[in-house]
């Protein structure tokens, strides 16, 4: 009874740390979560996100006044020596000279133009470009996410494509053996089969190393430690539903290049009023409220206060300025010009990329169903290849032929999933619809 409890005990124990160490599934949708809030990118590129609304305020505009306090003090001993107009001498050394000085500075500049109006504005279109600059990089951290995880899946389908075949050819190896054992083939059917399954566990050994470093990669995205365990789901399933109408409208409204674009237009149109709002006359209102004090030990002046406000209104009207506000405005004018024809050629240059990726996209989903058809009959043709050498019906390089074939199917159709995938998503990310969860 005592030993029966220790083995299930045993058991129990061996099944823990089994279950312990097996690695986490990690979906799609999960390492998206992710990325989105530890990948170093995105998180720099959030911060950075923060000097835009740091910089967008009334203040940094100029519209409020700038306040000042000064204040100073001062002592002096002086040798005196006066003579007065009636006669009087004033002689004294080592005479204590006290200054004291306080005062309270305002100036506002009330009009300038309408430049502060201008500079507020294009603060808020730089604190648009900082948003849309975190959005644009969640997004193409997103498709760098989906990419890299399938391609973790397109990798394990490979290899267990690939250890399915290996006993093809293992079971080829023992057919050629024995029928080199009992003498009707060949040594060098025999050693051929070796050579060609060595070849195969090769290749096996290079997609697990290939497996490893995807993995490595993967974390790197999702700020984790390289060495961390997780597994991935089995298949590739791309959306053969996608409506690609439907991207053509939001690439032309969403997509991120496009919306930078047309907000560093923004700020150069406000760059240029700006420019213009120097030809005006610009009006300050100066304010001061001062406060001196002098004591004095000996001389005609002993003890003397002043106490009160000033006040003035600055009107600087421009005149000439060397013709510089004229060639800013020219060379304003070229950069609007030239950014419009950017978005132009932006424009443009989304359009053809959704367009292409769509057509890889369709042509993958048309490869896909024709490498699956074809490798339903490749794996026919090599349970008959295999009988038919098995009787001596085949040579062994015909066989070896078509388990090389099979070999190439299954990478075909493998590869042809992952294409869909990736084109998928990239449709999607030009579209700017890959914003995380």
């Amino acid at each position: 009874m005592k030993k029966k409890l220790k083995l299930l005990l045993t058991g129990l124990l061996i099944n823990a740390v089994a279950f312990a160490q097996a690695p986490v599934k990690l979906t799609v949708d999960e390492a998206i979560q992710i990325a989105v809030e530890k990948n170093f990118d995105v998180v720099i590129e959030k911060n950075t996100q923060q000097i835009g609304k740091i910089n967008n305020n009334w203040g940094n505009a100029g519209v409020f006044p700038n306040i000042s306090a000064t204040g100073s003090t001062s002592i002096a001993s002086n040798n005196l020596e006066q003579k007065l107009s009636s006669g009087t001498t004033i002689k004294r050394n080592g005479a204590i000279l006290r200054n004291m000085n306080a005062g309270l500075a305002v100036s506002w500049k009330i009009f300038d133009g309408m430049k502060m109006f201008a500079t507020k504005k294009r603060l808020e279109e730089l604190e648009k470009m900082g948003e849309l600059s975190f959005r644009k990089q969640l997004n193409a951290t997103v498709f760098d996410v989906i990419a890299a995880y399938y391609q973790i899946v397109q990798l394990n389908q490979q290899k267990k494509a690939l250890q399915e075949t290996i006993k093809f050819f293992e079971e080829r190896k023992q057919i050629a053996e024995s029928r080199f054992t009992i003498g009707t083939a060949p040594k060098t059917d025999y050693l051929q089969a070796q050579v060609d399954l060595n070849q195969q566990k090769g290749n096996l050994l290079s997609i697990e190393n290939n497996i490893r470093i995807a993995k490595a990669n993967f974390n790197n995205l999702l700020a984790r430690g390289p060495e961390t365990v997780f597994d991935v789901d089995d298949v590739i399933q791309p959306d053969a539903n996608v409506n690609f109408t439907s991207l053509q409208q939001k690439s032309m409204t969403d997509n991120y290049d496009l919306l930078l674009a047309q907000s560093n237009l923004s700020v150069l149109v406000q760059q240029k009023k700006e420019i213009i709002s120097q030809r005006l006359p610009a009006v300050t209102l100066n304010g001061n409220f001062n406060f001196a004090q002098s004591k004095n030990d000996a001389g005609f002046n002993l003890y003397s206060r002043n106490l009160g406000p000033t006040g003035n209104v600055g009107i600087a009207i421009p005149i000439f300025q060397g013709g510089n506000i004229k060639r800013q405005e020219k060379v304003a004018d070229i950069n609007i010009k030239n950014q419009q024809y950017t978005i132009d050629q932006l424009k443009n240059q989304v359009s053809t990329s959704l367009v292409s990726a769509y057509y890889n996209f369709q042509n993958a989903l048309d490869l896909v169903q024709l490498e699956k058809n074809t490798l339903l009959l490749i794996q026919e043709n090599n349970v008959i290849a295999t009988e038919r050498f098995r009787k001596l019906a085949i040579t062994s390089l015909e066989l070896r032929q078509v388990q090389l074939d099979y070999i190439n199917g299954q990478t075909r159709y493998i590869n042809a999933l992952y294409m869909a995938k990736l084109a998928e998503a990239e449709m999607k990310m030009i579209a700017g619809e890959l914003r995380g969860l």
